[in-house]
């Protein structure tokens, strides 16, 4: 398996041929904002390939300041889903990072408040079988209310930094004056 770092052009291709049909329109963020934070050096768009197939891709907010990565897009290609790639790819991604980080940080709607809360049950279900674990965290996301999840790549991070770097991540991901009100952490 060979994962790639995309340029511009490349994450581009990949947002408009898989991640709009991929992921809600409510949650995608324009491309245009992605671009910019990748031109800023806080954004990894990542793809996995075998024998020159796509099989998916993960797109993550990283700063070098901080030990924890945000993921912020993955999915795995419709065809390959539910027979164990999500869950290599995702070891694959953690592959990635060690080294230079210790954990990625994942955030999962919460059941209670998600349209579909045996998908949202499901996703976290994936992500607790892929090795992650359920942190002390929640947060409130533009009105959405998340579950927050580590998965070790290089340590184990305790719950207060990985608040930390998610409040640190948002703030570089999110201006102001929309960070105000709009991104709120509780639980640690």
């Amino acid at each position: 398996m060979q994962i790639q770092l995309l340029n511009a052009a490349e994450a581009q291709t990949i947002y408009e041929n898989e991640m709009l049909r991929d992921f809600p329109a409510d949650e995608l963020k324009p491309f245009a904002a992605m671009r910019q934070m990748m031109a800023d050096g806080i954004y990894e768009p990542l793809a996995f390939y075998e024998d020159g197939q796509l099989l998916g891709y993960a797109w993550q907010t990283v700063l070098p300041e901080r030990r924890g990565v945000l993921i912020d897009y993955y999915a795995v290609l419709p065809p390959l889903r539910g027979g164990g790639t999500g869950t290599r790819l995702l070891a694959a991604l953690a592959g990635y990072y060690a080294g230079r980080k210790e954990t990625l940080i994942i955030e999962c709607e919460h059941p209670a408040e998600a349209p579909d809360p045996t998908m949202a049950r499901r996703r976290i279900g994936f992500y607790l079988r892929a090795g992650a674990r359920a942190t002390a965290m929640e947060s409130r996301v533009f009105g959405v209310r998340y579950q927050i999840f580590a998965l070790p790549c290089g340590g184990a991070e305790p719950d207060a930094e990985i608040n930390e770097d998610l409040k640190v991540i948002y703030s570089a991901m999110v201006p102001e004056p929309y960070y105000r009100g709009n991104v709120i952490f509780f639980g640690v």
